[in-house]
């Protein structure tokens, strides 16, 4: 086996190159109104949360905007085109001003650009540092390209409805925007920020290598998709995970994770509450599942973590795979896609159908008698996330165009 990676070493020295991908990374931003200042509590900048208007300038970017706090991140989702503003924060002790940083983006395409605001100490942030009071906080920025003004007013906090019932918004892939993507499908910067594009929970698809590490992966075979061109060919269940991990790249350059790496990122550097894992069907997958998604629990309680990490079951196949594992089902959370009377037989606590079956309001009903949520899956064009959201009674989404979920469900009235 030494002999054989050597050989493939060699290979892909020689060979090794990138394809063409959709990949667009965000537009840099020099920071230059954060030198120097200091960081603020997240806990105090969640405060900042709720629905804010355009009061001057460009409309260009849109007129209604919803703020949502991740861990180190303050973004806004607009009413138009899905925009979603990310920024970065910090307190001018000078001036007592709070400053922000970032870029912009549409959702449906790669454009993109710069933008910068500031809250001065009488415009707001002396109340939301002081006392966690946003309603007199204004915003004023600019934002490029063009270079165009732009300020935005806090209107008012999530209605009740919102505030009381918790909705589940899981970036498909942990990718939170399909088209143009800012990183690889499956891969660590995806769920390290796919919380900063709206999303509350992930979902990750898990096979496993050789050498029965699980892995975050969604097709069976290399091909040039979702990992950079090369000689590889053939199944990555045929090479071990250290293999895997040194010589193959996804498609925006980073390493193919594993499943331990990616909930240990989930726990520690996010906000977030669910990972649902695909699993694909490898024989015994969930004996190699069991411990690792232990372990991650075992942390999350170390780190005083509120996690729940369920296990998809998609297919009859991984279905028998399951059933082949007691141990696994005894006490670790499971979901079913084939039907609610598929969940309820394997005792899972999830149902996820797919969203072509429909609103499936009597399933979805009789499934919260039972205790059993239910998220669709995958909504991806606006007109669909909005039909659902208000028609549905759905407990979350899986989506790959988050920032239309979370305009459309925390602008609700």
């Amino acid at each position: 086996m030494k002999h054989q990676h050597t050989r493939w070493l060699l290979i892909l020295i020689v060979f090794f190159s990138c394809n063409k991908n959709q990949i667009t990374f965000p537009p840099v931003n020099m920071d230059e109104n954060l030198a120097n200042t200091a960081p603020i509590a997240t806990s105090v900048m969640k405060n900042m949360e709720g629905v804010y208007s355009l009061s001057d300038g460009s409309s260009s970017l849109g007129t209604e905007f919803v703020c949502k706090v991740s861990k180190s991140k303050v973004s806004f989702f607009s009413n138009q085109s899905g925009i979603v503003f990310i920024l970065s924060y910090g307190l001018n002790t000078a001036d007592g001003s709070i400053q922000f940083s970032g870029f912009w983006r549409y959702t449906e395409n790669g454009t993109q650009g710069t933008i910068n605001f500031s809250v001065a100490k009488a415009d707001g942030a002396a109340d939301l540092l002081a006392n966690g009071i946003a309603t007199n906080i204004q915003l004023k920025g600019i934002f490029k390209s063009p270079q165009q003004s732009i300020s935005l007013k806090y209107k008012r906090p999530f209605s009740q409805y919102v505030l009381t019932h918790e909705f589940t918004i899981l970036a498909h892939g942990a990718i939170p925007i399909k088209t143009n993507s800012p990183f690889a499908v499956n891969s660590l910067n995806g769920v390290l920020q796919s919380e900063d594009y709206g999303a509350n929970a992930i979902e990750i698809d898990i096979q496993l290598s050789k050498d029965n590490v699980p892995i975050c992966m969604h097709d069976d075979s290399f091909d040039n998709r979702l990992t950079q061109k090369g000689p590889l060919y053939g199944q990555f269940k045929d090479f071990t995970f250290d293999f895997l991990e040194q010589y193959v790249r996804l498609i925006d350059g980073q390493k193919i994770p594993s499943l331990a790496q990616a909930l240990q990122a989930f726990i520690d550097s996010t906000n977030m509450k669910y990972v649902w894992m695909d699993v694909k069907g490898d024989p015994d997958i969930f004996k190699y599942l069991e411990p690792v998604v232990r372990n991650a629990y075992a942390h999350a309680k170390a780190v005083n973590r509120n996690v729940i990490i369920f296990a998809g079951l998609p297919s009859k196949g991984v279905i028998t795979e399951f059933q082949k594992q007691p141990s696994y089902g005894a006490d670790l959370p499971c979901l079913c896609e084939l039907s609610l009377q598929d969940a309820i037989d394997n005792h899972c606590q999830f149902f996820g159908p797919r969203f072509t079956m429909g609103l499936l309001l009597d399933d979805v009903n009789k499934g919260h008698s039972l205790g059993i949520k239910s998220f669709s899956w995958t909504l991806t064009d606006k007109i669909t996330i909005a039909d659902y959201l208000q028609n549905g009674k759905f407990d979350g989404f899986i989506s790959d165009n988050t920032p239309y979920v979370v305009y459309d469900y925390y602008a609700l009235h």
